[in-house]
């Protein structure tokens, strides 16, 4: 199946191919990619890791690496061939007529300058007649129509006092300095939760319908295409496998691989009933109110304070911000309990704090039989090692320079002071059990892929013999296949190890399938619970609901 041909393209690709030179040999990166692109349009590009999609974005900003080599083909923009331009040409290029929106806005903004300055700073590049007057202006402008409130007080703010969701707004603000013709965003959403990722959204294609500008969305998240892309690219191993309208791939795919994509994204559930004002009691077999013998983490009145900078708060004179407010949890032995809540909610806080990895200003801990001082480090009070963590991102939390054997033998060892009795016969188990090859035990992460990476971390954790695990979104950066993948591993292997799993995450699909019981986080609070069927058919919270709204519909049944 091909894209319909449009009659005026704004980017034309013919034939595209690209191939990796190393002291290996060469390596087909990409292979023979075409497609057109009008204005006015939001393309969407969708496929595994591996399958070439950032490349392919890459390369239509001349952002490709000296060891990429083009095979063949070309790019034309405006009927201009562009990937044989020279240095110079395509410089001028990129930022004004073709800009781009990066996957992690942390690394995007410089955190040592104010957000207006880094906005102001890019309308100067781009257009060199500007006053600096008039490029303050602009940017104001920009960051009002991004969405930014309060915009000439939030200038002078920095990054990290920005939610995930305003630091990506202030990249689009920046994309948008140039008053580009193309825009690349490439993942720009993966990171945030699903109240937030649909107010980008709803941003991008507003901005579409209103300057005209066009967008390549690079994604791994069909969720994400359902909602605004106009065409679909789906990419494979450096090829194009099938293309068309969004409704008809979405709709009718003819590629098997593409049934595949589809068929991995998880759907959210809602089952039969409504909401009413008597669910609370149904409620009776929550963790909340489970028999104290059944349970084995309770945590109680658990509070947590932050500067107005965002750092822990230390008695300075300035009004602390509460992180965490009287939060109060009960996991029962053996279960997977969700918590559910949007950036800024407290509950990586809360996992961290449970973790020993952080601590608080008030409530206490409970494991077993034990209770920890949580306004102590969990080196200090002990609770350190009795709950391991897996982290979002795997690349940022494996030491890069210790092989995957010693990442390993360093958790049996530190399990092994809690009497777990592991070792490296159970670590390669463990590889076996978790779909990684021996093989890559002589490796470092950074010759892994993503998936792989989150293996490692994931047999970490469990090689450490904790009594709790925390995984705190261990697939949000995950491919949907992979995802599933990653999903099943866990819930088998918390099942037969009859471990307890706190699971953290923003999306309510993932939660509804591996956890009996959810709770919702708001503003540092419990703000609902309940078993999982409450939560979504009968809890009539309304900030649940708006949770559970926020999910691409076609991807809810």
């Amino acid at each position: 199946m091909t894209m319909e041909h449009l009659t005026t393209p704004l980017l034309r690709v013919h034939n595209f191919g690209l191939r990796h030179v190393s002291g290996d040999g060469p390596t087909t990166i990409l292979s023979d990619v075409s497609f057109e692109f009008g204005r006015g349009e939001i393309l969407g590009i969708i496929g595994e890791s591996g399958a070439g999609k950032s490349t392919l974005g890459n390369a239509v900003l001349g952002l490709l690496s000296p060891e990429l080599q083009q095979t063949s083909g070309t790019i034309e923009f405006n009927d201009k061939v562009i990937d044989t331009m020279t240095a110079d040409e395509r410089e001028a290029l990129r930022g004004r007529r073709i800009s781009a929106i990066f996957q992690d806005h942390t690394a995007s903004l410089d955190p040592l300058m104010s957000v207006g300055a880094q906005v102001e700073e890019t309308c100067l590049a781009v257009d060199g007649s500007l006053s600096r007057r008039e490029a303050r202006a602009r940017t104001l402008d920009l960051l009002a129509r991004v969405g930014i409130p309060e915009p000439e007080r939030r200038y002078r703010n920095y990054p990290h006092q920005f939610s995930g969701g305003q630091r990506q707004r202030v990249v689009i603000a920046i994309a948008l300095a140039g008053s580009p013709d193309i825009i690349i965003a490439d993942e720009p959403t993966s990171a945030l939760d699903a109240t937030v990722q649909k107010q980008v959204l709803e941003l991008l294609r507003t901005l579409v319908d209103e300057t005209g500008v066009s967008i390549i969305l690079v994604t791994h998240d069909m969720g994400v295409i359902s909602e605004i892309a106009d065409r679909v690219l789906v990419m494979r191993k450096g090829q194009v496998v099938e293309a068309d309208r969004t409704a008809a791939i979405l709709e009718q795919p003819g590629h098997d691989y593409t049934k595949k994509l589809l068929a991995a994204v998880p759907r959210l559930r809602i089952p039969s009933g409504t909401a009413d004002a008597e669910g609370d009691g149904d409620q009776e077999d929550s963790p909340a109110t489970a028999a104290d013998e059944s349970l084995l983490l309770v945590a109680e009145g658990v509070s947590k304070e932050f500067g107005p900078q965002g750092f822990a708060w230390s008695g300075a004179r300035s009004k602390p911000k509460p992180g965490l407010r009287d939060v109060g949890i009960r996991l029962p032995r053996g279960s997977m309990t969700g918590i559910v809540g949007e950036s800024g909610s407290g509950k990586t806080t809360f996992g961290r704090i449970i973790a020993g990895l952080d601590t608080a200003v008030a409530g206490r801990i409970r494991i077993g039989a034990s209770e920890f001082d949580v306004s102590r480090s969990g080196r200090r009070n002990g609770l350190l090692g009795r709950v391991q963590m897996i982290f979002q991102d795997p690349s940022v939390s494996l030491n890069p320079r210790m092989s995957i054997a010693d990442t390993l033998d360093e958790s049996i060892r530190f399990g092994a002071r809690l009497g777990s009795g592991e070792n490296a016969t159970d670590a390669m188990a463990m590889m076996d059990r978790l779909g990684l090859a021996r093989s890559l035990l002589d490796r470092y992460p950074h010759q892994l892929s993503g998936g792989q990476k989150q293996r490692v971390c994931i047999a970490r954790a469990l090689l450490a013999h904790p009594e709790i695990i925390v995984a705190d979104e261990p697939t949000s950066a995950l491919d949907v296949s992979v995802q599933a993948e990653i999903v099943q591993l866990l819930k088998d292997t918390i099942a037969e190890r009859e471990m307890t799993m706190i699971f953290i995450s923003h999306d309510l699909a993932i939660v509804q399938e591996m956890c009996s019981s959810i709770y919702i986080f708001r503003d540092g609070r419990v703000e609902d619970f309940g078993p999982s069927d409450f939560i979504f058919s009968r809890s009539d919270n309304p900030y649940t609901r708006t949770l559970i709204n926020a999910r691409p519909h076609r991807f809810t049944c």
